[in-house]
Formats: C-alpha cells, structure tokens, sequence
C-alpha cells in the first residue's frame, strides 16, 4: 500500500534578479550611523541597496572585531569596502598614530576591504575652556608628539613602505578650515593642496573641499590621479557632512566628472547623524536611498539597479 500523498504548497514563480556591481561603487560610512550602532549601520545599508560599506573605527570593539564583522557582512549582504582609521585614541589600540594605521590595515586584510582612508596629522591641539555655556577651543598648543613623527612618516618613506607590503589602498584625506576670530586656518599638518599633492594616494572629501571654499571638481582635476577614493556630503556654509544637494556643492557635476574621468575607485556617502531623521527608521531609510539615488542618477548608474539590489539583499537578511 501506498503511503498516503504529501500535501505541498503551491509553488511560487521563482524571480532571478542579476546584479552587476557598478563600476564605481556607492558605499555608506557605517560614521553616518554611528549614534545607533555597527549592526543597525549595515542594516540599513542593505536596505536602501548600498553597494557596501566604510567601517569606521572608533572605542566600541564591535567596529574592529574581523569575525563578527565579517558575520555582518555575511547576514546582510554588504561587504566592507573600505575602513577608516580612528582619528583619536581608542582603548586597547597603540596611541601611536602609526601604529594604528598599521592595526587598520590589517583588520581592511582581515575582513576583504580594498582600501584604508586616514587622516592627515594634527599642526595645533586645542586648549578648551569652558564658558558661556559651550566649551570654547583655543588651538595653542603643539600637536601631539606621535603626529610629528607621523608627518615625517607620509613624505619619508614611512607610508611607501607600507604600501609596498600590502594590497590595501591607504588614501590620506584633506580635512577641513578652521575659523579663530574670523580668520580661516589649518589645524593639521600637510593640509595645503601642494602639501597633500605630494602624496601618492588620496581621499577627496568634498564637504572638507567647502570649508576652504574650493570645488571639488577643481581640486579632483589638480589632483589627477592620485585621487583613489571619494568622501561624498555637502556643505551648508556652516555644517559638514550634509545630506547630498541640500548645500553649496555642486555635487552633481563633481561627480559627472568622476565618471567622465573614468574614476575607479569608491564613492562613499559620509554623513553626520546630526542631518539623518534617525528616530523615525522610515523617514531614515528614505533618506539613505535618496543619497545613493542622487549619486546612482548622476554616476550614470542605472537607478533601477538600486531597486534590484535592494530585493537581492532582503531576500538574504529577510527585511
């Protein structure tokens, strides 16, 4: 006798969905979203259809821990493309700037990113004074003494010799102005565009390019090639890291140029919480897909690979 027949459901047409990586990559700085954690960061970058992400580093461990990091990668679909060196000491890692650099780019090694974006070294410190209500910056004092061996670092061979060792990309960021009684000058060392030319491989930041009034398309077409990676916000006139088209910078033609100049390297969405609707995840996550929209429509991208991505990558984290 037969067993009795197995009752299945109906089965459901099944949608194939290919995905061609752009040639230019639009990644989100895990930084946008550092108020509600690394997990929720590559969340979200899932869910508006990022191509992946720049893991900043900073104090939490959960921001340099390759084996969880790399389970986020696997649950979400969104691989790290880039991580950024910690700006500031962190617990458990070397003070030394160095020192740090060499830890992050190992940890880029570790988890499969192609490039590691620093910071160009401190010229002040500040000296803050509390009063009137705000802590007020005074920016006398040297830089700390590690940053001076760092600046001799980038130019002396330092820098060449690590690069030499690894296949990571290590792009030095320009940073942006500062003002002290109305008048605009550089906290850091190495900032000046003939400074930062003389170093091989670079990140442009575009909302630090509006603090000094330049454009970006301009400063890119000096810089040449030595431009491998890309920090795309706007600039209000006073706050940086600005959501893409609600500042000064013509971000649109910045990078229309990118894509005529045939640049190769990742374009990374770095905001400030500050500017994102994050208590409200519907409102965020439009927001969030707005950006990588703006820079899909104006890449030349077809933005229609957004929607694909984005059904790719829920159909792997179930959102």
């Amino acid at each position: 006798m037969l067993p009795p027949r197995q009752r299945y459901p109906p089965a459901q047409a099944l949608r194939i969905v290919f995905v061609i990586p752009p040639a230019i990559p639009v990644t989100l700085s895990t930084g946008s979203l550092y108020t509600l954690g690394t997990a929720r960061a590559f969340e979200h970058a899932a869910r508006a259809g990022y191509d992946g992400v720049e893991l900043l580093i900073d104090d939490r461990w959960d921001t340099r821990q390759p084996e969880y990091l790399k389970r986020l990668t696997d649950q979400h679909a969104v691989p790290i493309l880039s991580v950024h060196s910690p700006f500031v000491t962190i617990s458990g890692w070397p003070r030394d700037e160095v020192q740090r650099i060499e830890r992050t780019v190992a940890l880029a090694e570790a988890v499969g990113a192609r490039t590691v974006n620093v910071h160009v070294p401190y010229r002040f410190s500040d000296l803050t004074i509390s009063g009137l209500g705000k802590p007020i910056l005074f920016p006398f004092l040297p830089p700390p003494q590690d940053h001076r061996r760092y600046a001799r670092w980038l130019l002396d061979g330092g820098l060449d010799a690590l690069q030499a060792r690894t296949p990571v990309t290590i792009a030095v960021e320009n940073l942006p102005s500062r003002r002290f009684l109305g008048v605009r000058f550089s906290r850091y060392a190495l900032n000046s565009w003939e400074e930062i030319a003389l170093i091989p491989s670079l990140c442009l930041d575009t909302t630090h390019c509006g603090t000094w009034d330049a454009d970006p398309t301009e400063i890119f077409e000096r810089l040449g090639n030595r431009v491998k990676h890309v920090h795309l916000s706007d600039w209000s006139g006073r706050y940086q890291h600005q959501p893409v088209g609600t500042g000064l910078i013509a971000l649109d033609r910045f990078l229309r140029h990118l894509k005529e100049r045939n640049y190769t390297g990742i374009v990374v969405v770095e905001l400030t919480p500050l500017s994102l609707p994050v208590k409200d995840e519907n409102k965020l996550a439009r927001e969030l897909r707005r950006n990588l929209e703006f820079c899909r429509q104006h890449l030349g991208q077809n933005t229609d690979s957004v929607q694909a991505s984005t059904e790719v990558k829920r159909q792997v984290v179930g959102v």
